[in-house]
């Protein structure tokens, strides 16, 4: 049956040939030619033979063939199982069973893969290529870490309150009621330490005088001297709470039993405050 087809190919073709090529040499009937009249070439440059080759004598190429071919470049058409089955010869058949049995095989593998399970299918198709995304580009942010600043620790302070007495002598001259320069001085230190308290109470001021005179005249001379204190104080915004009038009835004894006239013509100046101390 093969050869059959084989041979109607070739008469086919034989007269395909001779219609578009009045030349009818032996090359021209023991090789393939294109319809333009070119000679079909292998990949070696040589013409292919068909199947009357051989009959023919084996005959070449003609000369003229091959000027035309390198005169005008030739088509090469690929050739079909059937021509290359009679260029072969007796390799013929064998490529042809070849042929014939890949394709039972091929046709056996169908059928075994149309009858097995689905998971085999599965197993056996390729699995479509799936597009991976690309992968999402992710800034790392490092953000700075707060300084941890300890927490001040509380700690419960408690606070007494102390009473305290700010006490000065304020001196006067002889027969005298007059506040001397330096005895301001000493009224001031002690104004500046009662406003440093946290609270004054009372101010109190009491007068006294020397041995030397009546007891009238001295307790008249010591209350001069209050109130000269007390104008004193009320110019510097101090309050007078009490007052007391001694005379000399509180004199001042040195260590030997004499009298001290000194200290004893004075006012003394007593501030009542209350600290605040941390306990």
């Amino acid at each position: 049956m093969l050869r059959t087809i084989c041979l109607m190919v070739l008469l086919f073709s034989s007269t395909i040939m001779q219609a578009h090529n009045d030349n009818d040499s032996l090359a021209h009937r023991a090789f393939w030619w294109s319809e333009n009249g070119n000679p079909i070439l292998d990949g070696n440059g040589q013409c292919i033979r068909n199947g009357s080759w051989e009959a023919l004598g084996k005959p070449k190429c003609l000369a003229d063939a091959t000027d035309a071919v390198e005169a005008s470049p030739a088509v090469v058409e690929p050739t079909s199982k059937v021509e290359q089955a009679l260029d072969a010869e007796p390799a013929v058949a064998a490529d042809v069973s070849a042929t014939q049995t890949t394709e039972t095989k091929v046709a056996v593998v169908a059928e075994e893969v149309l009858a097995a399970p689905e998971a085999q299918v599965a197993a056996v198709t390729p699995a479509p290529a799936t597009a991976t995304a690309p992968a999402t580009e992710t800034e790392l942010v490092v953000e700075p870490t707060p300084e941890l600043v300890p927490e001040p620790t509380v700690k419960l302070v408690t606070y007494s309150y102390p009473v305290e007495l700010i006490t000065t002598h304020i001196l006067f001259d002889f027969d005298k009621n007059n506040l001397r320069v330096d005895q301001q001085e000493k009224i001031e230190l002690a104004l500046m330490k009662a406003r440093k308290a946290y609270a004054i109470f009372k101010v109190s001021l009491g007068g006294h005088a020397d041995s030397r005179g009546t007891d009238n005249y001295n307790y008249d001379l010591s209350q001069r001297r209050i109130n000269t204190a007390v104008n004193y104080l009320n110019l510097r915004d101090m309050q007078t709470d009490s007052t007391m009038a001694w005379g000399e009835s509180q004199l001042i004894i040195n260590a030997d039993g004499s009298e001290n006239f000194e200290l004893s013509r004075r006012v003394e100046l007593v501030i009542k405050v209350q600290q605040k101390v941390a306990d």
